[in-house]
């Protein structure tokens, strides 16, 4: 199995609802996205998938998030904002961009800070 990650960022603020702390108020970060797309398939140059089309339908996703107040768009205007919350989104809409019967996205690790981080992935535990 081929495992190529690709990483990107964008910048975002939200708040997190029902938080007893202070993430319930309105604050800001930069987030780092890791995407890990999977393929036991190469084409005939010996590559899964081109690394800049991993990078570049994150983008797209990321684009959506980038220099907005998270609580005011969809989903995430009615689903709390949290870093798990977001790297479930990373994995499915990236996953509606490139996964076909050879390659799909196996993980995404969202960096809230850069000491903290939460990984999704359909894998069971």
């Amino acid at each position: 199995m081929f495992v190529l990650k690709i990483v990107t960022d964008f910048a975002s603020a939200h708040s997190l609802r029902d938080y007893p702390g202070d993430c319930s108020r309105l604050h800001g970060h930069n987030w780092q996205v890791e995407v890990l797309v999977e393929s036991e398939v190469l084409n005939d140059v010996g590559i899964a998938i081109d690394f800049r089309e991993i990078k570049r339908q994150t983008k797209v996703v990321a684009k959506r998030l980038d220099h907005q107040y998270l609580n005011e768009i969809e989903p995430f205007d009615k689903l709390n904002p949290t870093a798990e919350n977001i790297s479930k989104y990373f994995f499915e809409e990236v996953g509606k961009l490139i996964n076909n019967k050879d390659v799909s996205v196996k993980e995404v690790v969202i960096w809230e800070t850069p000491r903290a981080s939460v990984a999704y992935s359909q894998g069971k535990l």
